[in-house]
């Protein structure tokens, strides 16, 4: 069997080019070019001879997908943090990243809180959400082959695995707005992307990281860091800003986040 494993997020969407489309009406939007994306994304995983396609609404904690205006022959993930989901997936991909927090010219940079997330590492090394479903991914022996998004975002993935095929379907300018390329032609790159991450999956080498691993966040404010550390008392404080936590391995993705 051959399996793909699809996330979506939002930020790195085709035709998404302002940050108020994260919201309000052009939230609705965003949300219709988030399955078009998602569509062309699955359509190639088939086109280059998948059995099976699955995918997760990874943006915001779900609920942005119309189940109904997906491609039926995908199916949706109930619970990312079950590492049965690897059971059969030979390839790994994300539609519509965005880059990690504090990169220049990169649409709506952040890791996982724009509000309250100032960097993130892995022992010592700071990344994206990119490299958390990387390494998630990595720890089943499952390749990330294929990422859409802007032009900062798809460099980052490509300087992290070697051979990963990306679909830039916008460029930054600034933080809060992008130049993107027409629906049409961002569906074209997606789906061709994915066709070929799909495709080379088994000369794409997974990504994963040293283990006992350090996985460290570093707040905005102390404020936020206090009140991380009541939620999850399990993780060290090391400095009025900064929280870490130490992994003998990577089993669930809530292992590389706050969890």
């Amino acid at each position: 069997m051959k399996k793909a494993i699809i996330v979506t997020d939002l930020e790195g969407i085709s035709m998404v080019d302002s940050a108020d489309m994260m919201s309000d009406d052009g939230y609705v939007f965003a949300c219709r070019r988030l399955e078009a994306d998602l569509n062309a994304a699955v359509a190639g995983c088939f086109d280059a001879g998948a059995d099976a396609v699955w995918y997760i609404d990874g943006h915001g904690g779900g609920g942005n997908l119309d189940p109904a205006n997906v491609d039926p022959r995908a199916f949706r993930i109930p619970d990312f943090n079950d590492p049965a989901i690897f059971d059969g997936c030979t390839a790994y991909l994300e539609v519509g990243l965005h880059a990690k927090a504090g990169t220049l010219n990169a649409f709506l940079d952040h890791t996982q809180s724009s509000a309250t997330v100032h960097d993130y590492c892995i022992n010592g090394t700071a990344y994206g959400e990119f490299a958390q479903g990387a390494a998630y991914c990595g720890a089943y022996g499952v390749p990330f082959v294929m990422v859409s998004g802007d032009r900062a975002a798809c460099a980052e993935a490509a300087a992290l695995v070697p051979g990963i095929a990306c679909a830039v379907v916008k460029e930054a300018r600034g933080r809060n707005k992008a130049v993107c390329i027409e629906a049409a032609e961002a569906e074209k790159k997606i789906r061709e992307a994915a066709r070929d991450g799909f495709g080379r999956a088994p000369t794409i080498q997974p990504w994963t990281v040293s283990c006992p691993a350090e996985i460290r966040f570093h707040f905005h404010h102390t404020w936020y860091c206090d009140d991380m550390c009541a939620a999850l008392p399990h993780w060290t404080r090391l400095d009025g800003r900064t929280m870490a936590k130490t992994i003998d391995r990577v089993v669930t993705y809530r292992d590389l986040n706050l969890g």
